[in-house]
């Protein structure tokens, strides 16, 4: 499991390399983890290249944490974006952010 350099991620503000599913490897800027009411845990980030599993090359993606395959850090930074919105509720509970103001380890 790559959690804990999803982890690394949000804390550092780094960029991160990913396999996801069977893809094509793509870059995101992780912005958090939200934990569903079936326990999943899910990363919101933002696609900063590559290619996805939707093809589309740049904007948000909701990926199945347990479905990345391969997850490296990469030197480059970024800072969060405005247009991030973490939201805990129904859809679930927000257990990390890049912000570090939610983080809390689980």
């Amino acid at each position: 499991m790559y959690r804990d350099i999803i982890m690394q991620a949000l804390e550092d503000r780094r960029v991160l390399d990913l396999s996801y599913a069977g893809g094509a490897p793509f870059a995101v800027q992780p912005h958090a983890i939200l934990r569903k009411p079936d326990g999943t845990e899910v990363l919101e980030a933002y696609q900063v290249s590559g290619f996805g599993n939707d093809t589309a090359e740049h904007g948000w993606k909701t990926l199945d944490v347990s479905r990345i395959e391969l997850a490296s850090l990469r030197a480059e930074r970024f800072e969060p974006r405005r247009d991030f919105r973490p939201v805990s509720g129904g859809s679930g509970l927000v257990t990390a952010t890049v912000l570090g103001d939610l983080a809390a380890e689980m």
